[in-house]
């Protein structure tokens, strides 16, 4: 955020929820923030804590002119979309020339998912606390790996996709040895998920650049 966002950006939080992911960080870099979700409950969290937050019915159209922003900020939003695709689509329509997106989803590919299914034969959507007993009714419907996530940005217009990841461990995502893993993430570990986000990473973050001229 620091590295893209300055007092000068426009930012867009696409899929705000209410505001307290997004906006902090918006505004400890100085951007101007407007938020939108197609929750009203969420919106209005947002505003309550004095962030410009707005209604929109549909990710895939939204309501602003053609490069409006400088960054978009989308935070674990495209696996709840039917149509993802489209969203990033509008992502880029409404980002300036040389602005930036940045895009976080859950990493179905983590190493942990991999063992539940094919150790344990289950299959977790990690959609909320109900996910394994009854995955039908998961909110997540759409799952991103490194290469999923990176194809469908390259795709949709952007000109330079990056796509890293975060989130990850051992210890805590053992089952029964999650008390031992509760504390920071060893070196050793954060290494391994810098080389191969794809497999040791819980979380992917894409940072997609617009309208830059390609060398």
């Amino acid at each position: 955020m620091r590295e893209y966002v300055s007092p000068s950006s426009a930012v867009l939080d696409m899929g705000c929820g209410n505001g307290r992911a997004g906006g902090p960080l918006v505004l400890s870099c100085g951007g101007r923030y407007v938020g939108v979700d197609i929750s009203q409950t969420a919106v209005a969290a947002a505003r309550e804590i004095g962030l410009d937050a707005r209604v929109i019915e549909d990710a895939s159209a939204l309501p602003f002119a053609a490069e409006t922003f400088d960054f978009v900020l989308s935070i674990e939003v495209f696996e709840h979309l039917f149509r993802p695709d489209l969203a990033v689509a509008e992502i880029a329509r409404v980002l300036r020339p040389g602005g930036t997106a940045v895009i976080t989803v859950p990493n179905v590919a983590y190493w942990r998912h991999r063992v539940d299914l094919a150790i344990f034969g289950r299959w977790n959507p990690y959609g909320d606390d109900q996910s394994v007993q009854a995955p039908w009714r998961d909110p997540h419907i759409r799952f991103f790996n490194r290469a999923s996530l990176a194809r469908m940005l390259d795709q949709s217009g952007f000109d330079s996709v990056a796509v890293r990841g975060h989130g990850g461990a051992f210890l805590r995502d053992l089952p029964g040895l999650r008390r031992l893993g509760s504390g920071n993430v060893s070196r050793g570990y954060l290494a391994l998920e810098r080389l191969v986000p794809a497999l040791f990473a819980s979380r992917l973050h894409a940072v997609a650049s617009h309208g830059v001229v390609k060398h």
